[in-house]
């Protein structure tokens, strides 16, 4: 899935923030771990992180996964109501 607008912008914050706390482009479980900061469980991020993942979550109204598709991983765009499904099931925390 190529993604667009918001949801690109959403996956480029998000790898950013990959980069710099974890030294990687993805790493295992960000985006559960990224979810886990928004929604009230902030540690690693500031509160301007914080306040432009919400924002921009906000505006695609989704949440950007890694995801196998086609035998390889590649992110995936969300839909919010997917996401919170997709969360409560699978959340490491």
């Amino acid at each position: 899935m190529l993604l667009k607008g918001a949801a690109q912008q959403l996956a480029e914050i998000m790898t950013s923030l990959s980069s710099k706390h974890y030294n990687k482009e993805w790493a295992f479980g960000l985006e559960y771990e990224l979810w886990n900061e928004i929604t009230g469980n902030q540690d690693l991020l500031s509160d301007e992180e914080v306040s432009k993942l919400k924002e921009t979550s906000g505006w695609c109204d989704g949440w950007i996964t890694m995801a196998y598709l086609d035998g390889r991983e590649q992110l995936t765009f969300v839909d919010l109501d997917r996401w919170l499904v997709q969360y409560a099931d699978h959340k490491p925390f």
